[in-house]
């Protein structure tokens, strides 16, 4: 599993989470081609039990198939009472993509024009508040959708919009001059890239999107401050 699809996954409750691993193995109980799910139970007193997930009741019980040395399935099964689980590894996260609702939805074209409009504005409103209100300038998110408009250009715009957002909010809390720095900054423009980055040429940063490692805040807050 890709680190992007790492972080794409959403918390949930340990009984939720029991929940919808138990509704895969029904539907793997059907004759869909499904995987096994493999998981640790962390339960109370530091104990810790590892198994195939077979069933679950809520509220009441869970129910492994134990493992033998290696990958093949013992005969043993452990019924483990519910009460005392306070934490589940799952052996294999990148199964948990093919469980509905334990992973974020892919943002829409709407959904990150109104995000790119709310950060931008969170940092103007950080940084020179009494601007906009009196008409003077206003930092701008702009993005050129080409290419960018599908699934792994949105995922990947959604990500590099908020660390250029955390990026520039560092560099203006930054002790030499951060301020001015960032308030020189008029317009960042988000563009579809072979690789993520960002620059800045005068008043106008320009962040690069592209496949590859995620981008950090370090890069772009240097990105930032470095003339090209």
């Amino acid at each position: 599993m890709r680190m992007e699809d790492v972080q794409r996954l959403v918390a949930r409750r340990v009984e939720k989470l029991l929940e919808q691993l138990a509704s895969l193995v029904a539907r793997g109980r059907t004759g869909e081609a499904l995987p096994s799910i493999g998981l640790t139970l962390h339960l109370t007193h530091g104990h810790q039990v590892s198994g195939e997930l077979l069933d679950f009741l809520p509220k009441e019980a869970v129910l492994l198939a134990l493992k033998k040395e290696g990958l093949s399935r013992s005969e043993s099964v452990t019924y483990v009472d519910l009460a005392s689980v306070v934490a589940v590894t799952v052996t294999d996260a990148g199964k948990l993509a093919q469980v509905p609702g334990m992973v974020r939805p892919l943002p829409t074209r709407s959904d990150l024009q109104k995000l790119a409009e709310q950060l931008a504005k969170g940092i103007t409103e950080q940084f020179w508040p009494s601007e906009g209100a009196l008409g003077g300038q206003v930092l701008r998110f702009e993005v050129d959708w080409v290419g960018l408009d599908d699934e792994p250009g949105r995922r990947a715009l959604e990500l590099a919009l908020n660390v250029a957002a955390h990026a520039l909010k560092e560099l203006g809390r930054s002790e030499k001059n951060g301020r001015e720095a960032i308030r020189r900054i008029a317009t960042v423009r988000f563009v579809k890239g072979k690789q993520t980055a960002a620059e800045l040429e005068g008043d106008t940063g320009t962040v690069t999107v592209g496949p590859g490692p995620a981008p950090t805040v370090q890069a772009f807050r240097k990105g930032f401050t470095v003339e090209p």
